[in-house]
């Protein structure tokens, strides 16, 4: 589970952020609440979060302040920031300080919640990553001596997707892959959608909806297992991309799948 700090000056909307959000089903937990920079620092310091929700504007140490403190802390944690103030100063200085993303107030809790689905897959792929780095044996599935230079587009577009393949229980990510097979991003891109007509997410988005289409015919998994062994932590989410994909809820799939001579 990721840790997230709520950081708000404004009681009702701290209490929200907690309620509203689908915390776990996001594979997520609220590790701590803040109502002031000072007490965020605190519980940043003891939780060492994952990711920060946090506003700019609060009285004594406004966000930008916090987070300046929270990198020199040496705490690496994503941040979004709240904002009614859409002052370019702000966005500049958030982005000097490697905040990614900032949504304005009025929240609009569908809008923050796919924000947060967001930054937290890249987040599991950057821990992905680091344990990927760290290991010696997968390390060397690579040799040093491999040359991609001498690849075809084609080739490496088979490495790519067999790699995607291999890992649809993964929260994948552009960099990832490009990096893994030893090309830029945006290379990978561009060779990416001349190779398959689609954009990488939604290539990835295809393959595990194929996947989890044969797990349900084929299978006794309950559809959450089904839903986490295709990279969606959330049933619920992973519910509404499948029914936008196949016109039919999982469970829908699942019946009509095993009963043909029915429909």
């Amino acid at each position: 589970m990721l840790k997230v700090l709520l950081v708000d000056d404004e009681a009702p909307i701290l209490n929200n952020l907690n309620k509203v959000l689908p915390w776990q089903e996001m594979g997520m937990e609220v590790a701590g609440m803040a109502r002031s920079g000072m007490e965020a620092l605190r519980i940043a310091e003891a939780e060492a979060p994952d990711l920060v929700l946090c506003d700019i504007r609060m009285p004594v140490m406004d966000g930008l302040t916090f987070v300046s403190k929270l990198r020199e802390m040496g705490l690496e944690s994503e941040v979004l920031l709240l904002s009614g103030y859409q002052e370019f100063d702000y966005a500049r200085e958030a982005i000097r300080l490697g905040v990614k993303e900032y949504i304005c107030k009025p929240i609009h809790y569908e809008e923050l919640g796919n924000k947060v689905r967001n930054i937290g897959a890249q987040i599991r792929s950057r821990q992905y990553k680091d344990k990927l780095y760290n290991s010696v044996p997968l390390f060397q599935e690579l040799p040093a001596e491999e040359n991609t230079s001498r690849k075809t587009p084609e080739q490496l577009m088979n490495q790519a997707a067999k790699y995607i393949s291999e890992r649809l229980h993964y929260d994948l990510g552009i960099e990832e892959v490009a990096g893994r097979i030893g090309i830029s991003s945006s290379y990978f891109c561009l060779l990416f959608k001349n190779r398959f007509a689609m954009t990488f997410v939604e290539y990835v988005t295809q393959q595990r909806i194929e996947a989890a289409k044969v797990m349900l015919a084929g299978t006794d998994k309950s559809i959450t297992a089904i839903s986490a062994g295709v990279g969606y932590q959330e049933r619920r989410y992973f519910t509404k991309v499948f029914q936008k994909q196949t016109g039919m809820t999982p469970k829908e799939y699942r019946d009509r799948s095993r009963s043909p001579e029915e429909h």
